[in-house]
This record gives structure tokens, C-alpha cells and sequence, in this order.
């Protein structure tokens, strides 16, 4: 059978993508998830409470601990900031990258195996979440590794320790929803296997019980925080029970819309959603799941399309949505794309669509550049043209691969070293606590009729919130015309451009429009 040229170069592909990984690491957390969890988990450090979790001034119940553990762990050892916070989940994330790599060589051998990689790798969206740092470069390793592991475990039965291991770990990131995934892909492989004996088997009921007890740490701690303490008042009310919480409403409760987080929902949503996160790589994606299900036969491994769909399945009928949701699904996808593309090894048609795909994305990235303009962004129009001369020498169906690597990497340098670090100084909160810890180092700020989570992250000193303003205060424009209808004296010490980065426009895009779309916070000394 052909080889790709990529897997030829396969450690070296790898090593570029990382490279144009790494200058993410130290741009700006943004607000508002990724400022969140940071200074959740800077409240832990902080504090040295492992158990309570505070956001806001105040209990905070939402995700599990193990995120803000890690990161925690990371604060103590390298000091508060942002490359402490997210290290460890790019080295989550590369760990996700070596498990797909594992799991893909078992069932397809080495050459969809490193395929697989390099497709989990140059995902669009994960490329974003190694930037945007949440929850998903954890659960994601998390996931895949548990399903290494119970592949694994079919042959030798010391491996549900390691499955049930990380399964725990999974489920003390997002809750016990990840068994929809990690379940959902065994069930089906055994049923297109007929391999019906495998629920007879005591083993995986020993996987079950292993889960549980590898959880117990979470229940512990909302047992502490919440449920002893039936006075508090979480979501409004009283007698909220956390473990109920991390059971069933965290994420049963949103998919179901039953729970006291509610959201609304398109079917359609994570189906269209897809076509741009899982870039370069999504037609051909679309493509693979087709002929999987065309060609039904029992000589094939399931469980990455029991995982994958199953799950999508479940997210598109919950009324919650998020895309950063699909990045769970990537390892799953990029394994069952990988498969069928070695199979091809030189189909033309596939390298036509992705050749036609990677210059689009090295155009577009380009266009965006000249529109927003960042510092030195003629650098990457150089680099752009580069890239594209390169694209043109590649023209044998066996490049394909190489071609769709490219574009990805042109995409990870576009965000990490142009677009990401000049965005981000238009996010008022981050800009604002770094001015003031040289300005007025270790001073406590006041929150008055505002809130930011970037500033609270980055500030050297304890955010204050209350109903008054006094003191060195940060406010927007709504405080600032309360206090001036109050007749409150202030002494204006510095007001800065802000703009919720995480949500882009044509008109803030566009370097000639952008100041109009611009609001601005404030400092005020008020006597």
C-alpha cells in the first residue's frame, strides 16, 4: 500500500505544529471561561483550599474540581499566570494526541495511525481550545485514554484499573455524561461484533465500581462545600445538594433542560458547526462516517463511531450548545477519518478537496490579516505567500495529508503570533489589572456595577465587591454616570478601550470601523 509523505515526515510534522503551538501559552486569558476558571483555580492557590470552590465573591457551583486542581498544582509549583495555567492542559492535550495515536495503531496500524495524530492535531478548534484554555484539553485526553484502556482491557484484565482511572478523571472534568461517550462506543462495537458475551464479562462491572470509587474525592468535596451546608444559597435557593449537582443536573439536567442552567437549542447546531471546527479536515470527515455506515460489516472496529455519533446525537437533541462541546469528539473523528483515508492512499478527488480547502484557509487567514492589521501583519502575508508557493508544489494525490497540515499550521501561527496577542489588548479587564499592578502594586480594586474576570485574574491583590464604590474602583459606563448622578467625588486615574474579544465582528474586524465598536472601562480614585 502507498504511504503518505507526511508519515514519512511524521515526527517532524509534529514538531511544527507544536512550535506553532507554544506562543499561545503566553497570550492573555480571555474573558469570559478561560479568565473564570483561572482565577478559580488562583483562589485555591491562593487561599490553599482544596475544597471549596469561589467565583464571583462567593460559593461557586458549576464544573467539578479536577480542572482547577491541576491548575492549582500548576500555580503553586510556577507562580500565577497565564503560562502556569495553561501548560498543563496543552500537555493534556498532547497526551490526548498520543492515546488517539495508541488506539488508531491497534485497530489500523502505523501509517492511520500517525495520520490520525496529525489530523487530532490540526483540528481547527482544538487548535482555539489550546489557546482559549477550558475544560476540553483535559476531558479529551481523558476520554481517549479511557478508551485505549478498555480496548486494552478486552485482552488483558488488568487494564480497567488504568480505564476506570481515567474514566474517573474524565468524570471529575465534565460528570458522569462521559460514560455516554466511553459506554456508547464499547456497546456498539460488541453489538456489530456480536459479541454479546463481552456483558457477561465481570470485568467491565468491576470497571464500574473502580469509576466510582475513583470519584469519590469530588463527592467528598461537594458534600463539604454543599450539601453540609443546606443554608447556603446557590442558583437562587436553598438546600442545593452538589453531588445531585454533579449527578445529574450539571450536565443530564442542561442536556434535558431540566436543570437550573438552561439554554435553547438548534438540532442542526453542532451538524453545521462541525463544517468550520473540525477544518481542514471536515468534508472529508463527513465523508468517512457516509462510507462507514454504507459499508455495514462486522470486521471493523465501532467504537470510535459508537463514541462520536453517539454523543452528537445526544449533544444536538440537549438545548445547551456550545461549540467547543465537539472538541471531546475529535480523537473519535480524527481515528475513523484516518482509517478510511489510508485506505484511499492517492484517491484524486480527496486531494482536490483538500487542496481546494487548505488555500482557502491560507487566503482567508491572509484577508483577515490585511483587515485587522496587526502588529507586523505584513510578516504573515511573507509567510502566507510561502506557504501558498509551497501549496503549489505539492500536486500528487499522496500529498494530501502534507497540504492539509499547512493549512493548519498557517491557521495556529495566524492566532498564537498576529491575531490572538494584538486581540486581547482590546479586553479592558486584563489591560486595566496589568496597569494597576504597576500603578498602584498590591492595592485591593473595588468592583462597582461591573464585573471581569481578567481583571480579577491578573490583579496582584483581592478584588472587592459591594454595592458602594470608595477607594481605587473599576466600573463601566453604567457605574460611571450612577456615580456622576449621585454627585460622587472621583478622580479619573486611567480609562481603557475594552471590547469582549470572545465575540467578534465584521466592524471590529475592520480596522477602520473598530473604534466605533469599542465601549471603554474606568479607574476611578473615589473620595
Amino acid at each position: 500500500m502507498q504511504t503518505y509523505p507526511a508519515t514519512a515526515r511524521f515526527w517532524q510534522c509534529v514538531a511544527i505544529i507544536v512550535i506553532s503551538l507554544i506562543p499561545g501559552l503566553f497570550t492573555t486569558l480571555m474573558e469570559p471561561d478561560a479568565a473564570l476558571y483561572a482565577g478559580i483555580a488562583k483562589q485555591i492557590a491562593w487561599r490553599g483550599d482544596w475544597v471549596n470552590l469561589f467565583a464571583d465573591g462567593k460559593d461557586w457551583l458549576d464544573k467539578p474540581h479536577l480542572p482547577f486542581w491541576i491548575s492549582a498544582l500548576s500555580f503553586k509549583i510556577f507562580g500565577v499566570s497565564t503560562f502556569a495555567y495553561k501548560l498543563p492542559a496543552f500537555l493534556c492535550w498532547l497526551l490526548g494526541a498520543r492515546f488517539t495515536y495508541l488506539f488508531a495503531r491497534h485497530f489500523y496500524g502505523e501509517g492511520a495511525a500517525q495520520i490520525a495524530a496529525l489530523v487530532y492535531l490540526t483540528a481547527l478548534h482544538a487548535i482555539i481550545s489550546s489557546n482559549d484554555v477550558r475544560a476540553e484539553p483535559y476531558l479529551t485526553c481523558f476520554l481517549i485514554g479511557a478508551s485505549w484502556y478498555l480496548v486494552k482491557a478486552m485482552g488483558n484484565v488488568w487494564n480497567i484499573v488504568p480505564a476506570a482511572f481515567f474514566t474517573g478523571l474524565a468524570m471529575m472534568t465534565k460528570g458522569p455524561f462521559v460514560l455516554i461517550p466511553i459506554g456508547g462506543g464499547m456497546l456498539l462495537h460488541w453489538a456489530m461484533q456480536k459479541d454479546w458475551k463481552q456483558l457477561l464479562q465481570w470485568r467491565w462491572y468491576l470497571y464500574l465500581v473502580l469509576c466510582g470509587v475513583f470519584i469519590l474525592p469530588e463527592l467528598w468535596c461537594l458534600w463539604l462545600q454543599f450539601d453540609a451546608h443546606p443554608q447556603k444559597t446557590v442558583f437562587d435557593r436553598q438546600n442545593v445538594s452538589g453531588i445531585r449537582f454533579f449527578l445529574w443536573d450539571s450536565q443530564f439536567g442542561r442536556f434535558f433542560n431540566t436543570g437550573p442552567i438552561k439554554g435553547k437549542g438548534d438540532p442542526f447546531f453542532f451538524l453545521h458547526t462541525l463544517l468550520w471546527a473540525f477544518l481542514p479536515w471536515s468534508l472529508l470527515l463527513y465523508a468517512a462516517i457516509f462510507q462507514r455506515f454504507r459499508r455495514l460489516r462486522r470486521g471493523v472496529e465501532w467504537i470510535t463511531l459508537g463514541a462520536g455519533m453517539l454523543t452528537l446525537l445526544v449533544f444536538s437533541l440537549s438545548r445547551f450548545q456550545l461549540p467547543h462541546y465537539l472538541n471531546i469528539l475529535f480523537p473519535y473523528f480524527s481515528i475513523l477519518l484516518a482509517a478510511w483515508l489510508f485506505e484511499l492512499a492517492g484517491e484524486k478527488k480527496v486531494f482536490i478537496t483538500q487542496r481546494i480547502i487548505s488555500v482557502i484557509v491560507v487566503v482567508l487567514l491572509a484577508a483577515i490579516t490585511v483587515l485587522f492589521q496587526p502588529p507586523y501583519w505584513w510578516v504573515y502575508i511573507v509567510l502566507s505567500a510561502i506557504a501558498f508557493v509551497v501549496w503549489w508544489r505539492w500536486k500528487k494525490p499522496e500529498d494530501v495529508v502534507r497540504v492539509s497540515v499547512l493549512a493548519s499550521v498557517c491557521a495556529a501561527v495566524f492566532l498564537n503570533v498576529f491575531f490572538y496577542p494584538a486581540l486581547v489588548q482590546y479586553q479592558g479587564g486584563s489591560e486595566t489589572a496589568m496597569w494597576k499592578n504597576k500603578k498602584f502594586p498590591g492595592e485591593s480594586v473595588r468592583f462597582y456595577l461591573v464585573n471581569s474576570y481578567s481583571f480579577e485574574f491578573y490583579s496582584d491583590a483581592p478584588v472587592l465587591r459591594s454595592d458602594s464604590a470608595h477607594g481605587l474602583v473599576y466600573t463601566g459606563r453604567e457605574g460611571l454616570a450612577s456615580l456622576d448622578e449621585k454627585g460622587v467625588s472621583y478622580k479619573t486615574e486611567a480609562v481603557f478601550p475594552s471590547y469582549r474579544v470572545t465575540r467578534l465582528d465584521g466592524k471590529f474586524v475592520n480596522r477602520a470601523t473598530r473604534a466605533k465598536e469599542l465601549d471603554s472601562v474606568w479607574v476611578l480614585r473615589v473620595r
